[in-house]
């Protein structure tokens, strides 16, 4: 099938093959595609909805920028420089940053098609109302992901935008035009940010009325559910500093899966595990042809190993290694140069750290949370949203000075538990210390632990960003100042060459 006319992306003329109705595309060649003639069966809606879920897939996406890169340009991450790759991203140097817009629009684009044509399905039997609200909610769920993660790479979070620089948030398009006339009217400017989570929580709010709870287990975490759909929510009203909103769906989420927050003896397997027991929402790779690669994976951007423990076996490259203020906070003592683990602390999280190969050079301490565990080598499932991050999410929500539901009271609850199952020797060394924690000290201690559980999962930076603190940088690097103008990423050149309406970011 020939390749379908792009004007920009956020006015694009697109949609998506589907391997498995072939046969159902084969139209002739033109300018654009109505989503009418090839969403036209039951199985053509579920293949399109997968492509959606493949789409964040992409390497530009969860597939590795929006694992690697919160790590590199913040300061969990230091790049050895063993393929070059990571390196100007954790140097913070102009453009090295994230490349999301075209994979992101390109997915809303595909989720918006898709919605559009669900009413018009004409099949016998004929769509259950069960079932049209499952289509919608998944795609609701995942274009709602797509702005959020287009707002935190793109944009300034609510309330710490910075005067002079603030260009506001991304389009917001609800509608893919099908034809060339119709995307040349759809040209539109940069919506305000909080026009943005408005538009998020339309779609969060109407997943969480329309799926169900049948899927919402662990083993099937690759889908959309109400859970995710919950726990989604809770993290976008956590960075709109809407604390009374990420309580309650933080809430609801721990009712649904708490019990499911791995215990300190359970930890390490669970990262072994090709499906990891802790998640609620995960990418699932497990076609060969998915396989992203010795260059790109996640597996060798964070590690030199296939095998835990054995350094002679070489694998990937290790381009991204924990900073010595991320291994301290671990209670990993080592020796940063060289990478020998010296002690550790009972702290369970830090096993998921250890020694890597010499055979690329230096041997650094690397993080193994992708070692191949789906049974082949750069091919691993990855975790996007786990259980530990809703006690994290709801503990900082009720410490935050000026909460509208501030309990510090219940926010040491949910520290206390989470630390239960991360510390194998809780009450001897946390247990007197966590007793006393008040005011700033609680709150920093919840800052630390999201710090400790979320390392190499993609966190780090968006979360020193929507704080709007500089990112304090150790030797070799600069600290990268909350007001330098590279916090942001810059928009492409493309977008705004085909489009007048769009303001590229300061500084760029």
């Amino acid at each position: 099938m020939k390749k379908l006319l792009i004007i920009s992306t956020i006015t694009l003329v697109f949609f998506a093959s589907f391997t498995s109705c072939k046969k159902d595309l084969l139209v002739e060649p033109r300018q654009s595609v109505d989503a009418n003639v090839v969403l036209t069966s039951r199985e053509n809606v579920n293949a399109a909805i997968l492509g959606v879920y493949a789409r964040l897939k992409n390497n530009r996406l969860y597939g590795r920028d929006l694992i690697t890169h919160p790590e590199a340009l913040s300061d969990n991450g230091f790049a050895t420089n063993k393929s070059g790759r990571l390196f100007n991203e954790a140097n913070n140097i102009q453009g090295a940053h994230f490349l999301n817009w075209q994979s992101d629009y390109f997915a809303i684009a595909e989720a918006n098609l898709i919605l559009a044509a669900i009413p018009s399905l004409n099949v016998a039997p004929a769509v259950t109302v069960v079932e049209r609200n499952n289509w919608e909610g998944q795609l609701k769920f995942l274009r709602a992901l797509c702005y959020f993660d287009l707002l935190r790479t793109y944009s300034y979070d609510p309330g710490v935008g910075v005067q002079g620089l603030d260009r506001g948030g991304v389009p917001i398009v609800l509608t893919t035009p099908t034809n060339t006339s119709d995307a040349a009217a759809t040209i539109l400017p940069r919506a305000k940010v909080d026009s943005v989570y408005a538009q998020i929580y339309r779609d969060l709010t109407a997943a969480t009325t329309q799926l169900s709870t049948n899927l919402a287990s662990s083993a099937f975490p690759q889908l959309a559910t109400l859970t995710a759909a919950q726990a989604l929510f809770s993290r976008v009203a956590l960075y709109n500093k809407d604390y009374a909103t990420c309580k309650t769906y933080s809430d609801l989420a721990i009712t649904a899966v708490g019990s499911r927050l791995m215990s300190n003896a359970a930890y390490l397997n669970g990262w072994r595990t090709a499906i990891n027991p802790e998640s609620i929402f995960e990418l699932r790779f497990i076609n060969p042809a998915e396989n992203i690669g010795v260059n790109e994976s996640l597996q060798t951007s964070f590690t030199t190993l296939i095998i835990p423990g054995n350094t002679g076996v070489l694998g990937g490259f290790g381009d991204l290694v924990p900073q010595t203020t991320l291994l301290t906070d671990l209670g990993i003592t080592a020796t940063f140069a060289g990478g020998a683990i010296s002690a550790k602390t009972d702290d369970v999280r830090n096993l998921l750290y250890e020694q890597g190969s010499a055979g690329r050079g230096t041997a650094r301490v690397e993080c193994t949370k992708y070692l191949g565990k789906s049974g082949v080598q750069n091919l691993d499932n990855i975790p996007l949203i786990r259980v530990a991050e809703l006690f994290l999410n709801r503990a900082e929500a009720l410490s935050t000075p000026g909460s509208a539901v501030f309990n510090e009271t219940a926010a040491l609850a949910d520290l206390v538990r989470l630390k239960q199952n991360r510390y194998s020797n809780y009450v001897v060394t946390q247990q007197t210390a966590d007793n006393a924690l008040s005011g700033m000290a609680l709150y920093n201690e919840v800052l630390k632990q999201r710090r400790i559980e979320l390392a190499f999962e993609g966190h780090r930076f968006f979360d020193l960003k929507r704080r709007g603190v500089d990112i304090v940088k150790t030797a070799p690097y600069s600290t990268l100042l909350y007001n330098d103008f590279k916090l942001l990423a810059n928009i492409p050149t493309r977008e705004l060459d085909t489009n007048p309406k769009l303001e590229q970011n300061f500084g760029y």
